[in-house]
């Protein structure tokens, strides 16, 4: 039996189109985000059109203690963690506040960490597990006007790098996506990132990457 997909930060973009991707395949989405109706809308329409049942949990990505609460309770049934919360705020370092940097930072690159770190204990034990992250263009070519955003999506790019061959002997996947376009909707760029992840979760441990690019 297949297990579930615990998808942090779902919206009706990649976060949506990536926990449909899962379910068509027989895993149970399992979203997290700040907004109760929309994720329930956003499951709704999963088992309508998959069958599979779907959980959701309220839950807020800057928050360290929601995080380790939530992968507490669905940690021992999660086969694939996907990490796709980001504040899309256009502010420049002058323009910043303390609370907007530290809110900012602790969803974008924080909230990350504590979830990857949260969640290796249970994909250790179990000797598998997929850990998937949305990177961005900003990792490599970041914006002074949207300075917080360009230094978390770096800090993925580096999380995934850094941690690759270490997990890989453990027969864990940790990859991002680096997106170095703008996500359009009408271009159907939500479902073919979703496929993407889908690719990079059905090769064979031998061709694992830490990261591939969408443009």
């Amino acid at each position: 039996m297949k297990g579930s997909i615990l998808c942090i930060g779902v919206g009706p973009g990649i976060g949506f189109a990536t926990a449909l991707r899962f379910a068509t395949e027989g895993y149970s989405p399992i979203l997290a985000a700040r907004n109760e109706d929309k994720l329930k809308k956003f499951a709704a329409e999963i088992t309508a059109r998959t069958g599979r049942d779907c959980e959701v949990h309220v839950v807020d990505a800057a928050s360290s203690a929601q995080l380790a609460s939530l992968i507490d309770k669905y940690g021992e049934q999660t086969e694939i963690l996907f990490y796709n919360a980001a504040i899309l705020r256009p502010q420049s370092i002058s323009e910043a506040t303390d609370a907007s940097l530290e809110n900012d930072m602790a969803v974008d690159l924080t909230g990350a960490l504590i979830s990857v770190r949260n969640i290796l204990p249970y994909m250790k034990r179990k000797g598998h597990g997929s850990i998937f992250l949305t990177g961005g263009g900003f990792a490599e070519s970041p914006a002074a006007e949207y300075l917080a955003l360009s230094v978390g999506k770096a800090g993925l790019r580096c999380l995934c790098h850094a941690l690759f061959d270490e997990l890989r002997k453990c027969h864990i996947q940790i990859a991002s996506i680096l997106v170095r376009k703008v996500v359009e909707q009408a271009q159907g760029d939500p479902q073919k990132i979703a496929d993407l992840f889908w690719a990079m979760f059905s090769r064979p441990q031998q061709e694992w990457s830490w990261e591939e690019i969408y443009e």
